[in-house]
């Protein structure tokens, strides 16, 4: 298509405009999670929790503004369904904002993720550690290495006693992390994360004896 062409399809921002109303429906569906829901059983939370992905990713910045509130009412609540539906509505609008406008965002929630990771709810675990992969994945950048990386990659090993769908999103964490830290640099022996590898390679040999 030349630079002047008409595009066939041209975006009428129906989405934006509908955020007022779809946004409450969707964050009230992600609290309607199954104490003991099948991981390949799809239901309302995970599909609240695509829907959110997808909005994100088409309305961009728009978003924000409207999760946040209910992000920070809920992301401590003493019920687990609150919380663990505050960490996925913060894991699922990562991809699609601008990555400045999430940067203290992410920031400011670090510290709360990683602690998150022991929470006694092994469905808040599951979405805490999902949700730092996505951080490590998108916003590498908000990790800073002398602050965040230790207590970062500690959580995750923690998440490598849990139960399979904890190891799973812990190790992709963990996969994604070493990555992106080391994209470009094939020197592994000095690079950020080295000091930690012996531990998190032990961590992961005691994952497949069992």
């Amino acid at each position: 298509m030349d630079y002047h062409d008409v595009p066939e399809r041209e975006s009428k921002y129906f989405a934006k405009v509908a955020l007022p109303e779809i946004i409450p429906v969707i964050l009230r569906l992600l609290t309607r999670q199954e104490e003991d829901a099948d991981e390949d059983e799809w239901n309302i939370s995970m599909a609240a929790g695509t829907c959110l992905t997808l909005l994100a990713q088409a309305v961009g910045d728009s978003i924000v503004n409207f999760v946040i509130p209910f992000i920070e009412s809920n992301i401590k609540s003493p019920d687990w369904h609150s919380r663990e539906a505050a960490v996925m509505t913060f894991g699922s609008i990562l991809d699609g904002p601008d990555p400045a406008l999430l940067t203290p965002l992410v920031t400011q929630a670090l510290p709360i993720l990683i602690d998150m990771m022991r929470d006694l709810n092994p469905h808040v675990k599951d979405t805490t550690a999902w949700t730092l992969g996505r951080i490590c994945d998108i916003l590498i950048t908000t990790i800073k290495p002398e602050l965040h990386l230790q207590p970062l990659v500690t959580a995750l090993v923690s998440g490598l006693a849990e139960n399979p769908r904890i190891i799973c999103n812990a190790c992709w964490a963990l996969m994604t992390l070493s990555d992106q830290m080391n994209d470009g640099d094939e020197n592994y022996s000095t690079g950020h994360l080295s000091v930690y590898y012996e531990g998190v390679v032990t961590a992961l040999m005691s994952v497949t004896d069992r």
